[in-house]
């Protein structure tokens, strides 16, 4: 294999992480297992995006579900729900609703991620979680209050967006200290959600299968 050709064509200080890695981990250099931990890495962000794809359109569907229970199916243009949001993503909502407004459906993809995981903090509380979000997320532990299930959610969408943003910036994610967290976290936050679905995500999966064959 000619490592020195893909290494230049790649940089050698990308490489640099893996070799390292490798190196930590075996005591000496191997560019062989360096390359292998390399395409580990690739194809196991790659397999991640299908998972991530069905959490993110999932959650963000609840998420709008929740909001038209207290301000109605077309809650981007009401003014009191634009209000209650902190500046930065009332900004955000007005930005998207002003490239041209089509609909709920439409904006809802146009909306960084990072908005809606800022719907689960504790200041849409009282308005929004505390009488929807046991309907929004039936599944959810019925010991838990509707506190702790928004909390779980967001600490969950925090990691997972994270991990998100490594896979689709080609950052290294076998180093990752949520590396074994992520996937539970994208299952079990779906299947609170809607466990046919979170069932079904999980047959057609391949991460858990790569995660057991790990280079390193």
């Amino acid at each position: 294999m000619p490592y020195n050709a893909i290494e230049y064509a790649l940089s050698v200080n990308r490489f640099s992480t893996y070799r390292q890695a490798v190196i930590t981990s075996f005591g000496h250099n191997c560019t062989v297992t360096t390359l292998r931990l390399y395409e580990w890495n690739a194809e196991l962000s790659s397999r991640f995006f299908f998972p991530i794809h069905i959490y993110e359109v999932a959650i963000r569907n609840a998420i709008s579900d929740a909001i038209s229970g207290r301000y109605g199916s077309d809650w981007p243009t009401n003014t009191v729900f634009q209000n209650s949001l902190n500046h930065l993503d009332k900004q955000t909502l007005l930005a998207a609703l002003r490239n041209g407004y089509q609909g709920v459906g439409k904006l809802l993809p146009e909306i960084k991620f990072v908005w809606f995981e800022n719907m689960l903090t504790s200041r849409h509380d009282g308005r929004i979680w505390k009488p929807y979000i046991t309907t929004i997320f039936p599944n959810a532990p019925t010991s838990m209050t509707p506190q702790e299930i928004r909390k779980a959610l967001k600490d969950a969408c925090y990691i997972i967006r994270k991990f998100r943003n490594r896979c689709g910036h080609h950052e290294p994610i076998f180093n990752s200290a949520s590396l074994s967290d992520v996937y539970p976290h994208i299952r079990k936050s779906l299947h609170w959600r809607c466990a046919t679905t979170s069932n079904w995500m999980d047959s057609k999966q391949s991460v858990s299968e790569l995660l057991c064959k790990p280079v390193i």
